[in-house]
C-alpha cells in the first residue's frame, strides 16, 4: 500500500527535526572541572545536543567574559551573589524556571531564593560552603579558628593556598574579623588588607583552580588552602591526612547557579541542558563527582554511601553559616582596590 502524501511529509518533517536537534550544540562556560564525561555523554546521547565547556577561576572573570559578549555562551554558571549583578548589568535572559516542573523539585530554602526572589534567571546546580582544609600530617596545633589560616603557624607558612578570588578572601576574612560583609567602611577594608598583606608572605599562591589545588595538596607542595567543601573531600580522597575545618568564627555558604547570558545562540539547547542537570538522577550524578550538596530534592538513592557521612559535606551543628551577599558599588570599588594593592 503506497504511504499517503500527507504520511510522507510528516514523516519527512520528523526526519529534519531529528537532524536538526542533532546539529545543535549547547556551549557552556563554568567553573574549571564541573562536568564529569559520563554527565555530558548522558546528556548528548539523551538529546542529541553537542556540550562545549569552557572554564574561568572566578566570578570576576566570568563577569569580564560576559561583559566583552559572552562569546557565544549558551550557560554560565555563576555564584549566587554574581546573579543580581548579572541582572542589573542585562546580561542575562529570563527564562522563568520557576514555572517549569523540575523546580518544584529543589530543596525549599532554594526556591526563589534572595538573589533571584521570582525564579526568573537561575537554576541552583550545586552548593557547599569555603573554609580551610588542611594536612594535619604537616600541623596538628589548634584548628579551631581562621587564625591558622591568616596567621598561619611556621610549619604551614610558604605553603599556602588562597583562592584567586577577591569576594571569596574578603568575605573569609570578614568573618575572621567580625567585619559585616561587603563593608563599605574605608577603615574596616583597611584592616581587611592589612591582614592579607601580612598574610601574603606565607601564601605560595594564589589559585581557584579546583583541580590544580587538589592535586598540590595530595602532593605536598601545599599544605593548607582555603577551599570548597566538596573539593576538600576529593583531596582528602587521594591525601587522607587533609581535614576540612568549622573555625568559630563560621563557614561562609554559596550556591552555584544555571543562568542563560543574554544574546545565547541556542537558547532552546540551553533550557533543555537546565532541565536534564535539575533532575534527581543527573544532579546526584553531580554530586557524585563534584562532592558538593546537590541542591535537588530525591538525590539520596543515587548517591555514593561516603557521601552521606562525609565530614566536609555533615555541618556540625552549631556552626555558624553565612552565605555571601550581593555588594553595592561602593563596597565592590573598595574591594578592587583592596585586591589591586594585594596582587601588587
Amino acid at each position: 500500500m503506497h504511504k499517503s502524501i500527507t504520511a510522507i511529509a510528516a514523516a519527512m518533517a520528523l526526519g529534519l527535526a531529528a537532524t536538526a536537534q542533532a546539529d545543535q550544540s549547547v556551549n557552556v562556560i563554568s567553573w574549571s572541572g564541573y562536568f564529569s564525561p559520563q554527565i555530558i555523554e548522558k546528556f548528548e546521547k539523551q538529546t542529541g545536543i553537542k556540550v562545549s565547556v569552557d572554564s574561568y577561576d572566578s566570578n570576576e572573570t566570568l563577569l569580564a567574559k560576559l561583559k566583552q559578549g559572552g562569546s557565544g555562551y549558551d550557560v554560565a554558571i555563576p555564584s549566587h551573589q554574581f546573579v543580581p549583578i548579572l541582572v542589573h548589568e542585562n546580561l542575562l535572559e529570563r527564562f522563568d524556571p520557576a514555572k517549569q516542573p523540575y523546580y518544584a523539585n529543589l530543596s525549599d530554602n532554594l526556591k526563589k531564593p534572595s538573589w533571584d526572589p521570582e525564579g526568573g534567571y537561575s537554576v541552583p546546580f550545586i552548593w557547599g560552603t569555603t573554609s580551610v582544609v588542611l594536612d594535619t600530617a604537616k600541623y596538628n596545633g589548634p584548628m579551631d579558628s581562621y587564625s591558622v589560616l591568616f596567621e598561619p603557624p611556621k610549619e604551614l607558612q610558604g605553603k599556602i593556598n588562597m583562592l584567586d578570588s577577591v569576594s571569596d578572601v574578603m568575605d573569609t576574612a570578614s568573618l575572621y574579623l567580625g567585619i559585616p560583609l561587603c563593608s563599605e567602611d574605608p577603615k574596616q577594608v583597611q584592616q581587611i588588607l592589612n591582614l592579607l598583606k601580612a598574610q601574603k608572605p606565607f601564601v605560595k599562591t594564589y589559585s581557584s583552580k579546583a583541580g590544580s589545588i587538589r592535586e598540590n595538596l595530595a602532593a605536598g607542595e601545599t599544605s593548607m588552602s582555603l577551599f570548597w567543601g566538596g573539593s576538600s573531600l576529593r583531596a582528602r580522597e587521594l591525601k587522607p591526612s587533609l581535614k576540612y575545618l568549622y573555625p568559630k568564627e563560621g563557614v561562609m555558604a554559596w550556591v552555584d547557579n544555571m543562568v542563560i547570558p543574554k544574546g545565547a545562540n541556542n537558547p532552546e539547547a540551553a533550557r533543555a541542558f537546565i532541565a536534564f542537570m535539575s533532575q534527581p538522577e543527573n544532579s546526584a550524578m553531580t554530586q557524585n563527582f563534584l562532592k558538593h550538596q546537590s541542591p535537588v530534592k530525591g538525590t539520596e538513592a543515587f548517591l555514593d554511601a561516603d557521601l552521606k557521612t562525609a565530614p566536609e559535606l555533615q555541618i556540625p551543628e552549631g556552626t555558624k553559616v553565612v552565605f555571601s551577599q550581593t555588594c553595592g558599588k561602593d563596597a565592590i570599588r573598595l574591594a578592587d582596590r583592596l585586591w589591586t594593592n594585594l596582587m601588587r
